[in-house]
């Protein structure tokens, strides 16, 4: 969680971090089928390396956004990782203008 976390911080422009955490007052049993600990299972996208080994065909393309809806769609309780990742052109923080003051100070 760190780690993606830690990735969408360095990622220039917007990230989206999904956090699913089972409430166990209201839905005991919630993320059974997602939880290791209770026989489910945890799968993590398995992104390629680009090392043009015949592995790397099989793995996921981050830059693809057809296989990032393919994946979003798999049934419960889904993949984790990087669904998908855009480098496109932006301007650095248009909204934060040089000798500002404080919001409502002139």
């Amino acid at each position: 969680m760190i780690a993606m976390i830690e990735r969408a911080m360095d990622h220039d422009g917007f990230s989206v971090i999904e956090c699913l955490s089972e409430c166990v007052e209201f839905y005991p049993g919630a993320f059974d089928a997602g939880n290791p600990r209770k026989g489910g299972q945890f799968n993590v996208i398995d992104e390629k390396k680009w090392d043009h080994t015949p592995e790397d065909e099989a793995r996921h393309d981050v830059t693809d956004e057809i296989a990032a809806y393919k994946l979003a769609n798999i049934d419960f309780p889904g993949v984790f990782g990087v669904f998908y990742e855009n480098d496109r052109p932006h301007e650095e923080r248009p909204w934060k203008k040089s000798g500002s003051s404080r919001a409502g100070q002139k």
